[in-house]
């Protein structure tokens, strides 16, 4: 009795009426009178254009449309100014004036050049003319002006020949230095002494030019006529014919300019002394000069 007595006191002690009835009161209430939590709105996207972008975007287009409009139309214009000007007459070729040319006919300077009367003269290619004029062999230099509206000037400075050279059996014009120019063509024939270099003897050709003008402003030669054949030798001579005689001259052409003088010393000596018509050769080489008699016998040294 006692002990029931105690587990109905503790089992009082244990069970709180209000508590559970509040929490079934709680439980018991309707769904629909429960206090609902609020969902938060839906959050609404803005989209900003970038008009200040779109803006520099669009005025940067119609800048470049209209530099592309520009350029075209600055295009159009020349195209159709380069037109007009070579395509009209007043730029048509009316005058050719040729300079200097005396072996090249004008005529085979035009046709060379392939020029025609009426030619445009802004269309003509200054290079193109130069080029064709300078291929022929007489032509030393030549330079082309063009003066509008309708003239063309060509001047035209010639190879100078001064001696004919037999070369692979034909006969040509030769320079100065034995360089050769064009063949010897009859209806263009010049006079000229004949140059004749022995094998080896090329590498004194260069020496030609300076000898020759010397000859000619000393007048060394005077009174025997032309000079009518060189010849240049191996051996570093170079022998000197004149027209009408077969006397002959050497001159070494180690320190030639010494030589040379002393040459011209001894002839003029010969001449004075009426003794050159029985000289056969006179030969200058360094200190000393030899002379050989027509009635034969050693060389003398003078």
């Amino acid at each position: 009795m006692g002990l029931k007595n105690r587990s109905q006191a503790r089992g009082a002690r244990r069970i709180r009426p209000d508590r559970g009835q509040n929490r079934g009161f709680k439980d018991k209430q309707p769904r629909e009178n429960r206090r609902k939590t609020p969902k938060p709105a839906p959050r609404s996207r803005h989209v900003s254009l970038p008009w200040s972008g779109i803006k520099t975007t669009l005025s940067t287009l119609g800048f470049s449309l209209i530099m592309l409009l520009l350029v075209a139309g600055v295009a159009l214009a020349l195209v159709y100014g380069y037109r007009s000007t070579t395509m009209g007459t007043y730029f048509a070729l009316k005058t050719i004036e040729i300079h200097g040319n005396s072996r090249i006919s004008s005529r085979e300077i035009l046709k060379i050049a392939d020029l025609l009367e009426g030619a445009n003269t802004l269309a003509l290619s200054i290079d193109t003319v130069e080029s064709a004029l300078s291929a022929h062999p007489w032509v030393a230099e030549v330079s082309v002006k063009r003066v509008l509206p309708g003239t063309l000037v060509i001047n035209v400075r010639e190879k100078h020949p001064a001696f004919w050279i037999l070369h692979e059996g034909s006969l040509y014009y030769a320079d100065a230095a034995g360089r050769i120019i064009a063949p010897v063509i009859p209806g263009k024939f010049s006079s000229l002494p004949t140059l004749e270099v022995e094998a080896g003897a090329w590498s004194s050709a260069a020496l030609l030019p300076d000898v020759t003008q010397a000859l000619q402003q000393t007048r060394i030669l005077r009174g025997l006529g032309e000079i009518s054949l060189l010849r240049l030798s191996a051996a570093r001579w170079l022998e000197i014919y004149t027209e009408g005689s077969d006397l002959r001259f050497s001159i070494g052409l180690e320190d030639w300019p010494a030589n040379l003088q002393k040459l011209g010393l001894v002839l003029a000596d010969l001449q004075r002394r009426d003794e050159l018509p029985r000289v056969r050769e006179i030969r200058a080489q360094g200190a000393n000069v030899w002379v050989e008699k027509r009635s034969g016998g050693a060389d003398a040294p003078v």
